[in-house]
């Protein structure tokens, strides 16, 4: 199981089995697509949309998100639903575009990573792997600036939140209480291998893990690769 680290240079490194590159491409793109639809620039029929209100990103909406995601991702601040509504109105749309912004940067570097590894081998015959049939031969090696790292730490998150909505994790019942995630882990982790919520589940942890690992390589370089 993949992890992050932090090599003797001080660069955080990781290597991704081509199977698990698969998963995060397929991950961050599903939430791309789900974050773009924003109604910051969707007017109400027969109104204008005030341009300074598009200029300085303050949303039209005031109700949570109707996908079960989405609610997860982007909460009410308050419990009172007209303060709620008023905050969402003025931070939604900033919100959205952050954890965009976390989703690309991750989507962008294992693209950009593959394109440069397929390059060199174009450019000098030599394949970038060794030549062992023992070696997945599209596992992929990326190396993340310590800039970039809260970035990750961020995407990686919400790819895990948006799975533990799947898999009713921490979902709030009709009383206002909150699920006991403990009892549907348990559940989870005695599934059959057969069963699609296990592989679910198990990216799920994957991703739990994968988040430990950056968060440890991050302050394990010092007060100047510490997480802000």
């Amino acid at each position: 199981m993949s992890s992050f680290r932090r090599d003797d240079n001080g660069e955080i490194r990781a290597i991704f089995t081509s199977q698990e590159i698969q998963v995060i491409l397929n991950l961050t793109e599903q939430l791309l697509e789900l974050l773009g639809d924003s109604e910051l620039h969707t007017a109400v029929p027969g109104e204008g949309l005030d341009p300074f209100m598009n200029l300085m990103g303050i949303s039209t909406s005031e109700a949570p998100p109707e996908d079960p995601v989405l609610r997860r991702l982007l909460p009410n601040a308050y419990k009172d639903e007209r303060e709620a509504a008023e905050f969402r109105r003025y931070t939604e749309h900033g919100l959205r575009e952050k954890k965009r912004a976390h989703a690309l940067l991750i989507h962008e570097a294992i693209i950009s990573r593959q394109e440069e590894l397929e390059g060199i081998a174009e450019v000098s015959g030599i394949a970038p792997w060794k030549e062992d049939a023992s070696i997945d031969r599209a596992a992929l090696e990326l190396s993340i600036r310590d800039d970039d790292a809260n970035a990750w730490l961020g995407g990686l998150n919400d790819l895990r939140l948006a799975l533990a909505v799947r898999l009713g994790i921490g979902e709030k019942l009709n009383d206002g209480a909150t699920a006991d995630s403990e009892e549907k882990t348990k559940r989870f982790e005695l599934m059959a291998e057969s069963d699609p919520m296990q592989a679910v589940y198990a990216v799920y942890s994957w991703l739990g893990w994968l988040q430990q690992s950056l968060l440890e390589a991050m302050l394990s370089g010092g007060d100047e690769h510490q997480a802000s």
